[in-house]
């Protein structure tokens, strides 16, 4: 009797949820630009530009408004960056996954898997579409540096550690100038990865000159954005300056008028910090709970697997740091109403980073501290197999949203054929 090889099946389940994403988001990035091909408020973010004065998040827009022919528009572009910019990070995903030598399918596919992760972004149009992306672009970037340069000694290594240094340096605040959020976001764990560079390597310098000068450039930055947030007048000139093809699309019925996130540009921080209350007074945040607890045990699942010696055996420092970095990440959570996105966000970035530390010679250190280490002991070996199964189904019966719950669409089958 024929009998299918189970490494054949594994292969088969990662290539299986790696192309249903892909085939999705590449459809929808480039089919008819008739109508917009993802929500209207993160399209409006990217537009916003520098023709009414410099104010924050405006980098990529005027970027985009330059490059673009006025008679076609710019989204035909926009689609096009965010597609590239999708595709490149699931590359950087798989080169940090391979290079740190993981190897093992259950954990491949609880990352990919995981609310707001690699699957769920390509069959939703959500999270890649946003300006985030490129934090994770950029923070996946310096996790292969990093890694490569664990690998390496002498000339080559002090390379690599250049790169590393000049990718934070140069590249972080221009993340702020693209959206400010980066400094609650991205910021705290690269500023870890990058500590931990300098732990390593105590006789390189400039890594710790690099460290302190990223927090200060970013921290300026930051500051100058929050004074230059903009007002409504701004707002309408940034509105107005976009070719007219492209605000019809956006908004056929007002096409004069300044419209969803550009709009925003001239809320002060009281409106943005009042979101918040509409999670609390629509009952959303049980569901937020929801996908909090979801994604706390998918991680913390990974966490095991990756390293098993830190559960059974010696416990070393990594369970520290990424608890450490869960935590001075969670401030985003006070920015707006938009928690999906937040919860996204640190997922993947963690996934990222817990990926990386594999390759740390600080974090595989022995350390006393049992905690969390005995809530892991506690699991037996066939109820870890059945959480398995339970994060699986998890990932692929629920659909995250970024931002405003909808309970119709808080399924996978619901939110692809709305």
């Amino acid at each position: 009797m024929f009998k299918i090889k189970p490494e054949y099946l594994r292969f088969f389940a990662v290539i299986t949820v790696l192309e249903i994403p892909l085939v999705f988001a590449t459809i929808w990035m480039t089919g008819d630009f008739r109508e917009p091909r993802f929500n209207i408020w993160p399209v409006t973010e990217w537009l916003i530009n520098y023709q009414g004065g410099f104010v924050r998040r405006g980098l990529v827009g005027e970027l985009l408004l330059r490059w673009s022919d006025p008679v076609i528009g710019i989204l035909p572009n926009l689609y096009l960056v965010t597609l590239i910019s999708y595709i490149a990070y699931i590359a950087i995903f798989f080169a940090i996954y391979f290079l740190a030598k993981i190897d093992n399918y259950r954990v491949l596919l609880i990352a990919l898997l995981i609310q707001g992760g690699i699957y769920h972004m390509g069959i939703s149009a959500d999270f890649f579409t946003r300006k985030e992306n490129l934090f994770l672009i950029l923070f996946g970037l310096l996790c292969l540096v990093y890694i490569n340069a664990s690998k390496q000694h002498g000339i080559y290594k002090r390379y690599l550690l250049i790169a590393f240094t000049f990718l934070a340096l140069v590249f972080g605040p221009v993340m702020i100038l693209i959206h400010e959020a980066y400094f609650f976001m991205s910021m705290p764990m690269t500023a870890m990865l990058f500590w931990i560079t300098s732990k390593e390597n105590p006789n390189v310098v400039f890594i710790r000159i690099g460290f302190w000068s990223y927090l200060l450039a970013c921290t300026m930055l930051f500051i100058v954005c929050s004074v230059n947030h903009g007002d409504v007048a701004l707002a309408q000139a940034v509105w107005d300056s976009l070719p007219w093809v492209d605000r019809m699309k956006l908004s056929p019925a007002a096409p004069y008028s300044q419209f969803a996130a550009i709009s925003s540009v001239g809320w002060e921080i009281g409106q943005h910090l009042s979101t918040i209350y509409g999670v609390f007074i629509t009952e959303g945040v049980y569901w937020w709970i929801f996908f909090m607890i979801g994604n706390g045990m998918s991680l913390a699942y990974l966490a095991a697997l990756i390293y098993p010696t830190a559960v059974l055996a010696q416990p070393s420092r990594i369970f520290g740091l990424l608890l450490t970095a869960l935590v001075i990440s969670a401030g985003m959570f006070m920015l707006a109403a938009d928690w999906g996105r937040w919860i996204a966000f640190i997922s993947n970035q963690l996934i990222l980073f817990m990926f990386t530390l594999n390759r740390s010679v600080l974090a595989t250190m022995p350390e006393q501290s049992k905690f969390p280490l005995f809530l892991l002991r506690k699991i037996k070996r066939v109820h870890f197999r059945g959480l398995f199964w339970v994060l699986l189904l998890y990932g692929l019966l629920f659909q995250m949203p970024e931002c405003c719950v909808q309970y119709p669409h808080l399924f996978v089958f619901a939110s692809i054929f709305q």
